[in-house]
């Protein structure tokens, strides 16, 4: 619970009653409206606007409790406009901080659950220095840069960027992955094959980082960067 604490901290600084509540969304501050409602019910909106974004019960849940926390500075009556803030413009995919807070949530759930830490290597391009990660089972690659804990979550941030954030329109999250565990994690589904086809250098040990999710018995894999990324997704129109 600290972690995820922590997390909410970074986001919100404690504000006078009379005060409205302020919070980040993409590269301007917007100032989301406080609900004049009982305490019950702003957080029973907040429950229910989390779950309509995708997040299971249990971690609604927890990004709830989060908030209600006393060193968030978040006032009865404020969650709701809180979680709408962190949902940044979540109609066209810019969040503004409640995907980091739900994983933040995810990985303490994993820890409450007793599920397993999976430890790999990372081998970087160019013959750089190999490095360490871990994730609980269940997190995919790109989960681990993005939200991942530790030095080799942090490193690994620097070469995979998934442009896409996930949905397999790019391919800048592509890796090969060592032929012993290929095996083992399994050979990719259709919609992925289709985008490694368009990577840069792809190899019959081919996968997304988004799509390759950790397994106990993925445990000391090894998993390759390339060195070059075609990231297809700048150039698709969206108008």
């Amino acid at each position: 619970m600290m972690h995820t604490l922590r997390v909410c901290q970074a986001r919100f600084s404690t504000a006078a009653s009379s005060s409205p509540l302020c919070v980040r969304a993409g590269p301007r501050w917007r100032q989301a409206v406080r609900p004049f409602c009982a305490g019950d019910e702003d957080v029973a909106r907040a429950h229910a606007f989390v779950l309509e974004r995708g997040y299971s019960p249990r971690v609604a849940d927890g990004i709830v409790d989060a908030l209600r926390s006393p060193g968030t500075g978040i006032h009865a009556g404020q969650v709701f406009a809180a979680v709408q803030g962190l949902a940044g413009r979540w109609e066209v995919g810019e969040d503004a901080g409640l995907q980091a807070l739900a994983k933040s949530v995810e990985q303490e759930l994993s820890e409450q659950e007793g599920k397993t830490m999976v430890r790999f290597r990372v081998q970087p391009p160019d013959q750089g220095e190999a490095f360490e990660c871990e994730g609980f089972e269940g997190m995919s690659l790109k989960d681990i840069a993005e939200f991942g804990r530790g030095r080799g979550a942090d490193v690994l941030k620097e070469y995979i960027e998934c442009a896409c954030s996930g949905v397999m329109a790019c391919s800048t999250c592509h890796v090969y992955v060592d032929e012993k565990h290929f095996q083992t994690a399994g050979e990719p589904e259709d919609a992925e094959q289709d985008m490694l086809e368009l990577a840069f250098e792809p190899r019959e040990t081919s996968r997304l980082g988004c799509q390759l999710r950790l397994r106990p018995d993925l445990a000391g894999m090894t998993v390759t960067i390339p060195g070059g990324a075609n990231n297809l997704f700048d150039h698709i129109p969206f108008e």
